[in-house]
Formats: structure tokens, C-alpha cells, sequence
């Protein structure tokens, strides 16, 4: 399904919380049911990739597969994000490197209302 960018914030060992792309970022993310995803994020810049997804069933991680990406250092790579439900939010966290030190994502999506669970 589509999910609309709540927020995206990333946390380093020691430090304060940041906002990657600035605190007023606008994204989207989509799932499609034959494995594809596709994110696209757009604030103080723009980052977008596409890809499949694989879920882990028993510890209930996804892994991003990226293909192409807005990065190209990061093309066919694998991004590990932890799942949370909060209410009707979907929460992924993960590791990330930021400016060269290691820091904790949290991205926050909610369902676009395009993609409820009826619709075509």
C-alpha cells in the first residue's frame, strides 16, 4: 500500500536528534503485493530509491533491496528496518551513516487514504 512521510528523524550515539532532510520533508512510500518498493523523500533534498522488499516472518524485520537509487553509492544495497505499528503509523528504524557517524533512523509514515484496505 502508499504511506505519506509523517517524519524522519536520525539520532547519533551522542548528540542531538536531526532532521536529514529538514523537519518539514514530504515523502511517500510504497509496498506493492508483487515485493517492490519504492521511497521518495523530498525536503532540504531529495532522496528516492526503488526495489524489492523480503519481510522476516519469525523477528518481523523488512529489508529494502535498493536497485536504483537517488544515491548511487548506495545502489544494491540492503537496508535492515525494524517494523512498529503505532496505531494506524507505520514506524521503520534502522542504522544509518550520517555525515560518517553511525546514527538510528526513525521514519514515521501513516496510510495514505488512497490505499485503504478496500480500494482499487
Amino acid at each position: 500500500g502508499r504511506w505519506r512521510l509523517v517524519s524522519y528523524t536520525a539520532r547519533p550515539e551522542r548528540g542531538e536528534e536531526v532532521y536529514p532532510l529538514g523537519a518539514t520533508a514530504k515523502g511517500v512510500l510504497d509496498y506493492s503485493r508483487e515485493g517492490h518498493v519504492s521511497v521518495h523523500i523530498m525536503g532540504a533534498g531529495y532522496f528516492a530509491y526503488y526495489g524489492y522488499y523480503s519481510v522476516d516472518e519469525a523477528a518481523r524485520p523488512v529489508t529494502h533491496h535498493l536497485e536504483l537509487c537517488s544515491d548511487r553509492n548506495l545502489a544494491g544495497a540492503s537496508n535492515l528496518r525494524h517494523i512498529a505499528l503505532e496505531g494506524a503509523r507505520l514506524v521503520l528504524s534502522g542504522s544509518m551513516e550520517l555525515d560518517g557517524k553511525p546514527h538510528t533512523i526513525r521514519v514515521v509514515w501513516e496510510r495514505h487514504a488512497d490505499s485503504a484496505p478496500n480500494r482499487r
